[in-house]
């Protein structure tokens, strides 16, 4: 070979080479931006909740009333969510409450977007309207999560007393049973 044609050789190795490394440098930097970026995720939306939190207590005007509105349906659908998730957790009855929470979070997310929407208008009178006209929306869900939690707690009543009474009755017999048949065996060990 001549010294033209090794050259091109070894040059479209060290690109090919440079280019096998550069590609695995970046999907390796990928996943590792997307990973921290994923572990991070908790921890922004809790201090983006704690600033919600502050401009719905020390907030003026429509903007305060936007950021509590949100507030309150956020903390109103997590509840609910923790609830049944515990619910479930115990193998408690929950019926078709999971499907109704799936919707009631889905109707939710969409006025939390209309909310932050209506938060970021830069004018106040814009923001009346929608504060009034969400916050209708806001109470309702917030009512309707209220609901699946107190039938959550409904379906975890204890036993009533007749139901206890039964089950002191039957452990009478039970022990009286044993009384009987421990004597029973006795009298025939001494025979």
């Amino acid at each position: 070979m001549d010294p033209g044609t090794v050259l091109l050789v070894v040059l479209l190795a060290i690109v090919a080479m440079a280019g096998g490394v550069f590609i695995t440098l970046a999907i390796l930097l990928s996943r590792g931006i997307h990973t921290v970026a994923r572990a991070s995720k908790p921890g922004v939306d809790k201090l983006r909740r704690q600033a919600l939190k502050v401009r719905a207590q020390t907030g003026a005007g429509p903007g305060r009333e936007l950021a509590s509105l949100r507030v309150r349906l956020l903390e109103a659908l997590e509840a609910t969510e923790r609830s049944l998730g515990v619910a479930m957790d115990s193998r408690q009855h929950t019926g078709n409450l999971p499907e109704i929470l799936k919707t009631l979070q889905h109707a939710g997310s969409v006025v939390e977007r209309q909310l932050a929407v209506a938060a970021k208008d830069p004018d106040p009178a814009i923001q009346k309207v929608y504060a009034q006209t969400l916050g209708v929306q806001v109470e309702q869900i917030s009512a309707t999560a209220t609901g699946v939690r107190t039938a959550l707690a409904r379906t975890a009543q204890p036993m009533a007393d007749t139901d206890i009474g039964a089950l002191a009755r039957r452990l009478e017999i039970e022990a009286k049973m044993l009384d009987n048949w421990s004597a029973t065996y006795t009298q025939l060990g001494k025979d």
